[in-house]
């Protein structure tokens, strides 16, 4: 008896028709946001489905998946290059989000169970039935997402954000101001939407880790594996541009997305500047450099450091830790008019992926901002500022952010 077999709940599609409607649920997640702009997880996933379905899943071991799926050598040390794991890892992290979301609660459901290299399936509910039954059935992906998919390698990735910013201003009702009273949001945000022109969203890319001085690239097994190796955004980066998407959408506000390897020093003086993303940013590096609370970087280390106390405390994550053994994150969010571009700024950026989540969830959350500013600088709203964000790690999942250090000028 499979492994599969000894879960009552979970489904063991047998016939050709039951394993097609896994194969059509297989592609309608690998054509999600939460896959399409990958190329790892993706191929990760694809194998392991389809070997359960063959009834192979006795072989889903880890040197066995390193070989096929990312074509390591028969004699790699796993020990060392534990690039299975955390794909692994990701892959039931994207899978969550997946199914997190409401429209997909009657789908065929997929999951991979920490431990284990076999993913499980589980029907929908009665009233849900199974989605394509018909084998010769053509499984038709939302046109966005098709679109995506023509895109070249190298750009896939801004049909996704553009349709995600768009889809939360608008579904959303963000873009209406609904309330004459201006929120604790609207208040943070208000140096950057008040300002004249056009507001330039510049997130992080692989290309900018070169830019940041970073001499020896570590191993994709690291915390730097969302940064260093799949030439696309990062999905914690992809989090915050929304998030900030948002606040800007609901002003009414334009803007424009650029990566940072892309953008020009003459356009982030065109208007206000929202940076996303800091050792893949080489823009947020370059722009702390005068502020108290700057990001540090060696071969080993990547640390927030505080230019009034240099030698004290700093806030450090391992660059050569997976991402399983992560048990805490530091961020840092920053408003301000920086000198050097002439406009005003705001800095969304972590050590490694949730260090920026939890910050990107500090400036979007009315309840965090109003603990952010309890007691606090009475003008707080239109000084200056820059705050560390702490946030506990747990299964590679960021906790709530918390303030652990401020300086307001």
């Amino acid at each position: 008896m499979s492994s599969l077999d000894q879960l009552e709940d979970v489904w063991h599609p047998r016939t050709e028709d039951e394993k097609h409607a896994v194969r059509a649920q297989l592609d309608m997640l690998l054509a999600d946001p939460h896959f399409c702009s990958s190329k790892r997880y993706p191929a990760f996933l694809r194998f392991v489905v389809e070997q359960t379905l063959q009834g192979n899943e006795d072989a889903l071991k880890e040197r066995t998946l390193g070989i096929e799926v990312f074509h390591r050598t028969a004699d790699y040390d796993t020990s060392l290059d534990p690039v299975v794991r955390l794909s692994a890892a990701e892959v039931r992290k994207r899978l969550a989000f997946y199914y997190q979301q409401h429209e997909h609660k009657q789908e065929v459901k997929i999951d991979l169970n920490p431990g284990s290299y076999i993913p499980f399936f589980y029907k929908p509910s009665e009233d849900a039935g199974i989605p394509a039954q018909n084998p010769d059935a053509v499984v038709h992906e939302p046109e966005t997402l098709a679109t995506t998919r023509k895109i070249s390698s190298g750009h896939r990735f801004w049909p996704y954000v553009a349709v995600a910013l768009l889809s939360i201003g608008v579904t959303s009702g963000l873009s209406v101001y609904i309330s004459q009273r201006p929120t604790v949001t609207d208040q943070f945000w208000a140096q950057i939407t008040s300002s004249p022109g056009r507001v330039t969203l510049c997130v992080g890319d692989p290309d900018d880790i070169g830019a940041a001085s970073l001499q020896n690239t570590p191993a994709p097994s690291t915390v730097y594996n969302e940064l260093l190796n799949e030439n696309h955004l990062v999905g914690s980066d992809v989090v915050s541009l929304i998030r900030a998407g948002a606040a800007l959408e609901s002003h009414v506000k334009p803007f424009r997305l650029v990566t940072a390897s892309h953008a020009a020093f003459p356009q982030l003086r065109e208007g206000s500047v929202v940076l996303v993303g800091a050792l893949d940013n080489a823009w947020t590096m370059r722009l702390m450099q005068p502020l108290r609370f700057r990001f540090r970087t060696d071969s080993e280390t990547a640390s927030i450091v505080d230019r009034k106390n240099p030698t004290g405390k700093s806030w450090t994550v391992r660059l050569n830790e997976s991402q399983s053994a992560q048990s805490n994150d530091y961020g840092v969010i920053a408003r301000y008019r920086d000198t050097t571009i002439g406009q005003p700024v705001v800095i969304i950026a972590g050590l490694s992926s949730e260090g920026t989540e939890a910050a990107g969830e500090m400036l979007s959350d009315p309840n965090s901002l109003r603990a952010l500013f309890k007691n606090s600088h009475q003008n707080w709203s239109t000084v200056n500022l820059e705050a560390v964000v702490q946030t506990q790690v747990v299964d590679g999942h960021p906790g709530p952010p918390r303030i652990v250090a401020i300086e307001y000028w």
